[in-house]
């Protein structure tokens, strides 16, 4: 045993981190994939359709906002009970259902002939990707890596922004070139014809995995099996705002963009072509958190990693030069990156792995509906001339709150050495 000990020691991190990922590369593909598909139904992807969509049915900033709005809140109610369902279903059946969802709501996009269908579309978009998808990706990677979660997580966040990264150009090109509806029919073609196929392959071999991780919980005892154990626990309830802020903040820029875009001045090709600047930072800001929480625990990073956020806010408020837009969109991209694996690794420390599900579709639902708030919020703001400075002002104050608040529960939380 010292001698293993001794060899584990001797390996350098980078060998250490090269062989967890050879290890298990199909299952961290698969976390990949899903996080990438998840991208679908983000609000920057569907963003990047605000104009046409405005358009073509012509809606207010305000008036886009609150179809959406009500879409993504319809879709938390469902999250509740379709997050949970993923502690007792097949991982396969459960996420080739989710995949076949966003197919049939890209495909629904791309028919819409009045606001009804509108907002069914959107609420399937946001259900089955921005929701579930996102949702399985984490409790996949949670569930079956206990030593090395935060290693695990940090992979597979790496979707995210590599979508971000990529899909506004592609987006731009697309609807220039073949228009909106066009667009979206693409879209369910490619998640049909070639995602669905992968993530099915990348699986392959699960149920052995799935064994072994039943035979490690019917040895442990299971003391949050009520939900009303969870919602009340003091340390859920003071961590959730800052695993909520990011996406709520961000979620309210990224939809309202081409308004930002206007108010500075700003080009929006030049305002697409800086999104990788969001994606670098939070592909930097996962991969380092990743092997610190394994090392350390995340209670030692809690306390710090809403702090680009509300810098990001302040830049926002004050800055008119284009230099500025990658910079707020990297100091955004920090929090979202650590927030991918601090949050989550922090439910599985407190709650375990068994009820993982459970806590992450309450988080699921709180974060769906902090996303539909957000742009409805501001653009009633913007509908009703309020200054940009002070829209981000404000959310800067909101994020230092949920900042100073989390301090609290990272002071508990299991350090590792």
């Amino acid at each position: 045993m010292c001698r293993l000990r001794q060899q584990v020691r001797l390996t350098p991190p980078p060998m250490r981190a090269l062989n967890f990922f050879f290890e298990n590369k199909r299952f961290l593909a698969f976390g990949l994939m899903c996080t990438f598909g998840a991208n679908v139904g983000q609000t920057f992807f569907i963003a990047l359709f605000g104009d046409a969509i405005r358009g073509e049915f012509q809606l207010s900033h305000g008036g886009f906002a609150t179809l959406y709005s009500a879409a993504t809140l319809i879709s938390a109610t469902v999250i509740l009970w379709a997050g949970r369902r993923i502690d007792d279903v097949d991982l396969r059946v459960y996420v080739a259902i989710i995949i076949g969802g966003l197919a049939l709501s890209a495909a629904a996009m791309a028919g819409a002939q009045n606001e009804a269908m509108l907002v069914a579309a959107l609420f399937g978009l946001r259900l089955f990707g921005q929701g579930l998808l996102r949702h399985t990706a984490v409790i996949s990677m949670a569930r079956y890596f206990e030593r090395t979660r935060g290693r695990a997580m940090s992979v597979v966040a790496l979707g995210f922004p590599l979508g971000e990264a990529l899909l506004p150009t592609v987006v731009v090109v697309l609807v220039a070139a073949f228009g909106w509806r066009t667009s979206w029919g693409w879209v369910a073609g490619a998640i049909v014809a070639v995602y669905l196929p992968i993530v099915f392959w990348l699986l392959k071999g699960h149920s052995d995995r799935h064994r072994s991780w039943e035979h490690a919980q019917r040895e442990t005892p299971d003391p949050f099996a009520d939900k009303g154990r969870i919602i009340s626990d003091w340390r859920f309830q003071l961590i959730l705002p800052a695993g909520l802020m990011a996406p709520f903040l961000l979620t309210g820029v990224f939809f309202h963009q081409l308004a930002l875009a206007h108010d500075k001045g700003w080009d929006i090709v030049w305002l697409a072509a800086s999104f990788p600047a969001y994606a670098g930072a939070t592909v930097v800001a996962s991969l380092i958190c990743g092997p610190w929480v394994d090392k350390r625990g995340p209670g030692k990073i809690l306390p710090w990693f809403m702090w680009p956020l509300i810098a990001a806010m302040v830049v926002i408020a004050f800055a008119e030069h284009p230099f500025w837009v990658p910079v707020y969109l990297a100091l955004g991209g920090l929090t979202t990156g650590a927030s991918s694996v601090l949050i989550t690794a922090s439910w599985a420390e407190t709650f375990g792995t068994r009820r993982l599900g459970q806590v992450r579709a309450l988080m699921s639902a709180a974060a769906v509906v902090a996303t539909a708030a957000a742009p409805l919020m501001v653009g009633w703001a913007l509908d009703a001339g309020t200054p940009v400075a002070t829209i981000s002002l404000t959310g800067a104050g909101l994020a230092m709150v949920a900042g100073l608040l989390v301090m609290i529960p990272a002071k508990h939380l299991r350090t590792n050495h």
